[in-house]
């Protein structure tokens, strides 16, 4: 049972609040809120009292009870504009509705004080409307129907109505028109005192965050100033290992073959060593294909592995051949390389060559010396050693006495046979083994004869 109150103050507040927010919506600028907050507030307040008022009026025997009803359907016309966002069709029809209703009131009740109501009327103008001459020509209407009013009043016979205490209602409307000025003012005071509330707190969120973005601003002017300083010792690095890249690039260009090509092995860059090499010139060399250099045994032997490896995006390494423009062979020590393999794709290939030319000139010497030697030993086998087995042979029937006088001169006729055949077999020894070196080192052979 205790409840019961409780409960119906609690249903009256929730409507109560649910009345003034009519309209409301959170994107609408606070002022505008507040106004259309206070106009749904008069506009309950407005209707309550004067249902008050009515049964008031009724229960004394009034004969205009009526009377004060006639503001209600201005009330409800405004709360339904206000809830359909019309703010600036429901204040007007608030003011003009307001202004009829009581000058009819004035009209119909004189002595009851209803033209106090005006005042009311004028400071809510003051609340409600936003540009300043609007608000002195709404309270300049007030004030003027206020004069005409007392203009009338005084000029026209007033018979009293025996049921209205004209010492008490009258008072009775002044006191309701100074509640409702209050309710405007106390409404007004509080909307301010909310929004001073919420801009303190905004204030105080505000000054943390510039206190926050100060301390955030110091922290990234010594971060700023590390990074500077890092900055500085990257570019003195950068500088150092550029220096150091230039070098090993110098290096590369004065004693090694470098080549860059596009992903189809074109050449896109070449060194000057491998221009000197090659024989050609560096324009005829750009945008040509690799092959141009390679011999076609080299081709063969190892385009089936480099490909393979270059398109596993792997390093490739192998002794490469290559043909000068001027038919001479040379060599080098190839490293193959792809450059930023992305995407299953290399977008080119850098090769490095160490020249080994000089070193596969001599494993070929060192081949065809030893060809020679087997042939120096196979001639020395066949036409050196027979004829010396026959020599020896023939001594040692000598030695034993087995041959007889008359033998001799055969076995002198054969010891001349095989001295010329050591002799031939001698000359053409050393003819071979001249050939060869005239063959192997022409240079020398002929400065050696000359």
């Amino acid at each position: 049972m205790t409840t019961a109150p409780d409960g119906f103050f609690g249903i009256m507040v929730s409507w109560w609040k649910k009345g003034l927010r009519m309209g409301y919506h959170a994107t609408t600028p606070g002022l505008l809120r507040g106004r259309v907050m206070l106009l749904n507030g008069l506009s309950i307040i407005a209707s309550l009292s004067v249902i008050v008022f009515s049964i008031t009026y009724a229960l004394i025997g009034y004969q205009y009870y009526y009377g004060p009803l006639y503001i209600i359907p201005v009330a409800v016309l405004v709360l339904w504009l206000n809830s359909r966002g019309l703010f600036g069709a429901a204040r007007n029809s608030y003011l003009i509705g307001s202004l009829i209703v009581i000058s009819y009131w004035c009209y119909e009740g004189r002595g009851n004080g209803n033209e106090f109501t005006l005042i009311a009327i004028a400071t809510m103008a003051t609340l409600i409307l936003e540009k300043r001459h609007m608000i002195i020509l709404s309270n300049l209407l007030c004030f003027l129907i206020f004069v005409l009013f007392k203009v009338y009043d005084s000029q026209t016979p007033f018979i009293p109505d025996p049921h209205i205490n004209y010492n008490v209602v009258p008072t009775v409307i002044l006191l309701n028109t100074v509640a409702v000025v209050s309710f405007q003012i106390a409404f007004f005071r509080d909307l301010a005192k909310h929004y001073d509330e919420k801009l303190t707190v905004k204030y105080n969120e505000v000054q943390a965050v510039q206190e926050e973005l100060k301390s955030n601003n110091e922290e990234i002017k010594a971060i700023n100033e590390k990074l500077h300083g890092l900055t500085g010792q990257l570019e003195a690095m950068v500088k150092e290992k550029t220096l150091e890249l230039q070098t090993y690039i110098d290096a590369i260009d004065v004693n090694l073959y470098s080549t860059i090509n596009d992903p189809e092995g074109n050449f896109v860059q070449v060194n000057d060593q491998l221009v000197k090499a090659s024989g050609y010139t560096r324009e005829e060399l750009m945008g040509k294909h690799y092959t141009l250099l390679a011999t076609p045994a080299h081709q063969e032997a190892s385009a089936d592995q480099r490909r393979a490896s270059l398109l596993a995006g792997k390093a490739w390494r192998g002794e490469v051949e290559h043909k000068s423009k001027q038919g001479e062979l040379y060599w080098f020590d190839c490293v193959v390389m792809p450059i930023a393999y992305e995407n299953g794709r290399a977008n080119g290939f850098l090769s490095i060559g160490l020249p080994i030319t000089e070193r596969k000139l001599h494993e070929q010497l060192r081949e065809k010396t030893h060809l020679v030697l087997e042939s120096i030993a196979f001639n020395a086998s066949h036409k050196i050693r027979g004829p010396m087995a026959r020599i020896k042979g023939l001594s040692y029937l000598i030695q034993r006495d087995f041959l007889k006088k008359e033998e001799y001169s055969a076995i002198a006729a054969r010891f001349t046979v095989c001295a010329d055949e050591l002799s031939m077999a001698t000359s053409e020894l050393v003819n071979f083994v001249y050939n060869h070196q005239k063959l192997m080192n022409p240079e020398r052979t002929a400065s050696s004869a000359s």
